[in-house]
């Protein structure tokens, strides 16, 4: 749906008609609606569960956020500058993903307004100012990586967790018979029993070390070490196609996890061909839409483009400050090598202080992104290496108050 003229005016008619005529309620947050929030426990992401989201629900009320019936309150007002839940300790790592769920309540999330395009404009004065100079100085150099591991490491650790794999079984065939009956009402159905069966696997046995191999890019010997030594072979037999991969999805987690943890990156010389970044693919003027844009003064381009709320927070907040001389969202091109896809790291920034820092900073909802092991964490894992290898600060940062 589309909203040209008066966009809040529209949004609060269009709710009111859908309560009134539908009995469609928007704006008000249920107790259970935080449920699935996640945090991170000992590397590994948890919800948090109905008990504790209706914790978090109370407190909202108690601070006049919401409602005793849940509808959202004036005074919620994310886009304020310093606005805060004032949440207690134990909720407090979630109040990212708290205000988020709470504003995707509000009917505006769900109607959009009529897209608002234009040119983002390059400032020349910026671009060749001494301060972008130095900036692009420390950040244009590309690097190659080099991976090292161990594998004895990576033996001991597959065969460790193939040994905890759920146990393999044979396929299952579920049976369920019912009688039928045709009444004037129409057809009726009677359960009349269930059943499952196993089945043997009778066919031809697959080359498993051609498929792991194929999977893994391990060597047959290596793989043979594992699989002898996980004493689990014979599940193999049972269900050749599950269990072979249930192994390779264990080897490629176990292979990923030392590859990224084993990762050195070393600049390129100068003197080789495609050593840098080129200042010139910044282009004199991108096409981009306003509405997901944010107008700044101490930038490259005229407009920063925003993927969330928490990136837009980020840029706003040091347009602000005056200890921040220039900041850039680093663009598409930017890409950094890493062993599982290339990785486009978000802001470079330069901070005046007692002396000029120059930072890279990922902007990302949770302060704890860096404990998950998920693709895109080992990415920035990987960007971390590489700006290490520069002697750019990095870090991931949740707000502009961490640069």
């Amino acid at each position: 749906m589309v909203a040209n003229e008066s966009y809040e005016d529209f949004a609060k008619g269009l709710q009111s008609e859908y309560e009134t005529e539908c009995g469609i309620i928007f704006g008000k947050v249920p107790a259970i609606a935080f449920a699935k929030l996640q945090r991170i426990i000992e590397d590994k992401e948890q919800s948090v569960g109905r008990e504790e989201s209706a914790e978090i629900w109370a407190t909202l009320a108690e601070k006049g956020f919401i409602a005793r019936d849940g509808r959202i309150q004036d005074s919620f007002v994310p886009a304020k500058s310093g606005f805060s839940l004032g949440l207690p300790d134990k909720h407090k790592d979630l109040e990212k993903g708290i205000i988020e769920m709470v504003a995707s309540y509000q009917i505006e999330r769900h109607i959009k307004r009529e897209r608002d395009e234009g040119p983002n404009k390059l400032k020349k004065s910026v671009q060749l100012s001494p301060e972008f100079a130095s900036l692009w100085e420390k950040i244009k150099p590309r690097t190659i990586y080099r991976v090292e591991f161990s594998t004895d490491e990576l033996v001991a650790k597959a065969i460790t967790e193939i040994q905890r794999m759920e146990k393999i079984e044979s396929a299952a065939v579920n049976f369920n018979t019912a009688a039928l009956g045709i009444t004037k009402a129409g057809v009726t159905t009677h359960t009349l029993g269930a059943a499952v069966e196993h089945i043997k696997y009778g066919g031809g046995f697959p080359d498993i070390l051609a498929y792991l191999q194929n999977e893994t890019e391990l060597t047959r010997s290596t793989l043979v070490r594992i699989l002898k030594a996980s004493k689990r072979l014979d599940e193999f037999f049972i269900n050749p196609q599950r269990f072979m991969d249930a192994v390779a999805s264990v080897l490629k987690y176990e292979l990923h996890r030392l590859l990224v943890d084993g990762i050195k990156y070393e600049k390129i010389p100068a003197t080789e061909q495609n050593s840098e970044w080129e200042m010139l693919l910044f282009k004199n003027e991108e096409f981009i839409n306003y509405l997901t844009s944010l107008k700044v003064n101490k930038s490259i381009y005229e407009y920063v483009v925003y993927e969330s709320d928490t990136e837009l927070d980020f840029a706003r907040k040091l347009d602000e400050r005056e200890d921040i001389k220039l900041f850039v969202k680093l663009p598409g091109w930017f890409e950094i090598e890493t062993p599982i896809g290339k990785y486009n790291p978000d802001w470079a920034i330069i901070k005046h202080g007692d002396e000029t820092i120059y930072l890279v900073r990922e902007t990302k909802s949770t302060r704890d992104f860096l404990k998950l092991r998920t693709t895109e964490a080992d990415k920035v894992r990987c960007g971390q290496r590489h700006f290490d290898a520069l002697g750019v600060p990095f870090a991931v940062a949740i707000s502009a108050d961490e640069v």
